[in-house]
């Protein structure tokens, strides 16, 4: 019965109103099409012993599977975490994370104004994570064929089949403890407004939150690539470099304070907006970074951007030409330096 109590608080937590509990029947609007009707069946019977009897079934596209499996797709999270929720307790890793939090709260709060706090949100009604859908699903294929132009992987990304955000790729922003606290709304189509963000209701914007790629944050004083854009972001990411993303040439002193460790090399658009932008990020970046040498480096002339670069040059020449470009900002005149750097043309 623990199992089946933890694996439901679990459900009743992830799916709020997309789940029916009926005694030991456990049913839900499934993940792996578009639904309303709880065609996913999960059955989470069993001792602590036999955590493999518990099953999913979708009856509406036949994907099936352990309730490990699922818990891993939905929370993207290790098979070790997996089973700590089916089986209610907590390793020794779990201990050492709620150790660390502690010692973390009992830090300084100094400049408390300035830092990010975020609550949770929810994903858009009608989202799904891409590489869930089934192989011959429409939204899947129409996602996926976006991304590949671009020279994306759909991995951890969503596509969303219904209004207000129909045919949208749903960037989700994690924060280190794995919610969703923000995310962007990229249209696949020929939309005028290509990006929406989510409602000013849900208490968050924009200011408020960096892009971490896929969640994963960065350790003190390492070499972090700031970019406008996630597209950016999980192009750099992708390469092997350690990237974040304001989600935008607008940066404050708050987003700043959370890069404030690292050692940050600025990485703009190739236009008159991402110098500006570039040079105000510089400035902020200056008050309270702990490392005071900048780097910056942008796009080739002949390319918007790095995901431009990307999909006309390839990952090797563009990995080489980001590792081999970068300079540092000149306090003095930061504006004639990005300006002169500017020139600099794709070998």
């Amino acid at each position: 019965m623990e199992i089946f109590e933890n694996f439901k608080n679990w459900v009743k937590d992830r799916f709020k109103d997309d789940v029916l509990i009926s005694g030991s029947e456990i049913r839900i609007n499934s993940i792996f099409a578009d639904d309303n009707k709880y065609h996913l069946w999960c059955s989470p019977k069993g001792g602590k012993d036999k955590i493999k009897n518990g099953v999913y079934h979708c009856f509406k596209t036949d994907n099936k599977g352990s309730l490990l499996k699922l818990i891993r797709l939905v929370d993207k999270c290790s098979r070790e975490d997996a089973y700590e929720i089916l089986n209610g307790k907590k390793t020794i890793r779990q201990l050492e994370k709620q150790l660390f939090e502690f010692f973390e709260k009992e830090e300084s709060c100094e400049n408390k104004k300035d830092k990010v706090v975020v609550n949770p949100i929810k994903i858009p009604e009608g989202s799904f994570l891409i590489s869930c859908l089934p192989k011959n699903n429409f939204w899947r294929n129409l996602a996926e064929d976006y991304l590949n132009k671009r020279k994306i992987s759909s991995e951890g990304l969503f596509i969303c089949n219904q209004k207000p955000y129909k045919a949208r790729i749903i960037i989700p922003y994690y924060n280190k403890e794995g919610s969703v606290i923000y995310w962007n709304a990229r249209h696949i189509g020929k939309s005028n407004l290509r990006y929406v963000v989510p409602p000013k209701s849900c208490g968050v914007g924009k200011e408020d939150v960096l892009y971490f790629p896929h969640g994963i944050y960065h350790e003190k004083n390492d070499d972090v690539y700031l970019c406008e854009g996630e597209f950016d972001a999980l192009t750099l990411h992708a390469l092997g470099f350690k990237a974040v993303a304001a989600g935008g040439k607008n940066f404050n002193l708050k987003q700043a304070n959370v890069l404030k460790d690292y050692n940050i090399i600025i990485c703009l658009d190739n236009d008159k907006a991402g110098i500006e932008g570039g040079c105000n990020m510089f400035r902020l970046l200056l008050q309270v970074s702990n490392n005071k040498k900048i780097k910056f480096v942008t796009p080739p002339v002949q390319y918007k951007d790095y995901n431009d670069t990307l999909v006309g040059e390839g990952e090797n020449i563009l990995r080489y030409y980001i590792k081999n470009n970068q300079k540092f900002f000149d306090i003095n005149s930061p504006f004639c330096t990005i300006e002169d750097y500017l020139k600099v043309k794709l070998l």
